[in-house]
């Protein structure tokens, strides 16, 4: 597995179309712990789910410094 033992913070993979889930889906068929960052919460952990059980979402607004150190510290 290309991306086995490295974690991955995909943003904006909330959404069930788009480039975000699809690349959340690439690095987790890759090996990699994904963390799903998106404004929409339960959507976030919604896609999180779906990858499977060491994948997590996680509420954050990219465009605000605050929310992504929030973030950073629950990958």
């Amino acid at each position: 597995m290309l991306l086995q033992g490295k974690v991955a913070i995909i943003t904006g993979a909330a959404s069930a179309r788009g480039i975000g889930r699809a690349t959340a889906l690439t690095f987790a068929q890759h090996g990699a712990r994904v963390a799903i960052l998106d404004l929409d919460e339960g959507g976030a952990k919604r896609a999180a789910q779906e990858l499977g059980n060491s994948h997590i979402g996680i509420p954050c607004n990219v465009a605000e410094r605050e929310s992504c150190q929030e973030a950073a510290q629950q990958v």
